[in-house]
């Protein structure tokens, strides 16, 4: 029931990582605030972007449009299929 020793090369490696790990640059908070502070004040919008941005925009939103009349087309379809319900709705419509 006693774990065999384990390979020096299982320690070798753990070692490195843990050194690794210790030499690792530590941000402080006052970096991370500087960073934000960096990126709010740049510019998010310029003149080269905008037209790339609007230009998504509108592609996406095209796309979203045809997916919508896709399923009105497919709903008013199943709609006129039943004659038995455009009957019972008509005389609603007729007055």
């Amino acid at each position: 029931s006693v774990l065999p020793p384990k390979d020096v090369s299982f320690f070798r490696v753990e070692r490195e990582h843990t050194l690794g790990r210790g030499l690792q640059p530590v941000l402080s908070s006052a970096d991370v605030m500087q960073r934000e502070l960096e990126s709010c004040l740049k510019s998010e919008y310029t003149a080269d972007s905008l037209s790339l941005l609007l230009h998504q925009f509108y592609t996406e939103r095209s796309y979203h449009l045809a997916q919508i009349k896709y399923l009105l087309m497919l709903r008013w379809k199943r709609f006129c299929r039943h004659t038995s319900v455009i009957e019972k709705l008509y005389p609603h419509y007729k007055v």
